[in-house]
């Protein structure tokens, strides 16, 4: 060995390895806790429910995650960005008592529209934020109760849906993986390749990160912003087309509160509820989650309303773990 390398090894003392080794660890365990907690909701599936892996369930489950997955991509695009969509519950009723409506008479041609009604909302939500500077909680709740009463407009009551191709998407497999869990699946490639590929996914983390710094950097801060809420509507009217084809009906009511789930799910998956920062995978894999956790609580037959308490109590201990472990990565770099 030679004299240089002897003397560069002196210059680090133990004290500085044990710090840097001790912030590598802190840090892989803050960049795992997602998937440590994915593990261990499967773990207390198991041991809760011998019917909790049977093929019959996983399906379920697989279907359920694909309508408020890609419902959560929309409302993880938004955060990121900087801002919340309460709207999007909202939008997937009106889109699919539209659908619901217009099936009939339209045919297929009823899917690209009620997708079309959905990016309007996001587009009225966008401009609101962006031009008529209204913040975004404020703003999104107004087109909350735009689109619900547009909903029971349309009709006050569910609509039958008979159509043959909706049947079909939602009966349909591939390899066994159900066709609308495919579609949640190719979503996720298209939305991870615009963030990671694209000048318009590195301005999304940016705005989210610092707005102001991102204008002066010469960021189209408004058509960015206003991009992720057409997008967000957009990817709600898919989720009202799921949710028609895997319910065989369009209502004006349903998907009251799944704006809160959205939310909770994108949380678990470790998003920053103050924009600038998360990880699509991991949110999806929050969805999962949060998924996975109500259908243990159905099998064990758990009472509804203790079922939001649980739910609650988990994005509570999800916030906890990831802000201790952001503090515990900053003390450590400041050690080293």
């Amino acid at each position: 060995m030679s004299n240089s390398l002897i003397q560069n090894r002196k210059t680090v003392s133990p004290l500085k390895r044990k710090g840097t080794l001790r912030t590598r660890t802190s840090e892989l365990i803050s960049e795992r806790v997602v998937e440590g907690l994915f593990i261990l909701v499967v773990l207390i599936g198991l041991i809760a429910s011998p019917d909790f892996l049977t093929p019959f369930n996983i399906d379920s489950l697989l279907r359920q995650a694909a309508v408020v997955g890609i419902l959560a991509i929309g409302q993880y695009l938004v955060i990121v960005s900087g801002g919340f969509d309460l709207s999007v519950g909202a939008v997937v009723a009106l889109t699919s008592i539209s659908l619901a409506a217009m099936v009939s008479e339209m045919g297929e041609l009823a899917i690209p529209v009620a997708v079309l009604i959905g990016a309007s909302m996001g587009l009225l939500s966008g401009l609101a934020v962006t031009v008529g500077r209204i913040p975004p909680f404020v703003a999104t709740l107004g087109v909350l109760g735009i689109a619900r009463g547009l909903a029971f407009t349309v009709s006050t009551q569910g609509i039958v849906v008979t159509n043959q191709f909706l049947t079909t998407l939602n009966k349909a497999s591939v390899l066994g993986i159900p066709l609308v869990a495919i579609i949640w699946l190719v979503v996720i490639a298209s939305v991870y390749a615009l963030l990671h590929t694209t000048r318009v996914g590195t301005y999304i983390f940016a705005i989210g990160g610092n707005p102001d710094s991102a204008r002066l950097a010469g960021v189209p801060v408004a058509r960015v912003q206003l991009t992720t809420y057409i997008l967000s509507g957009s990817l709600a009217g898919l989720a009202g087309v799921l949710f028609v084809a895997r319910s065989s009906s369009g209502s004006p009511g349903v998907a009251g509160g799944w704006e809160l789930d959205t939310i909770a799910a994108v949380v678990i998956g470790g998003v920053s509820l103050f924009g600038g920062s998360g990880n699509l995978l991991r949110a999806m894999l929050g969805v999962l989650i949060y998924i996975m956790l109500t259908n243990i609580m159905n099998l064990l037959n758990v009472d509804a309303y203790l079922q939001n308490v649980l739910k609650g109590a988990l994005i509570f201990m999800a916030v906890a773990a990831f802000a201790i472990a952001q503090r515990r990565n900053q003390t450590g770099r400041t050690t080293t």
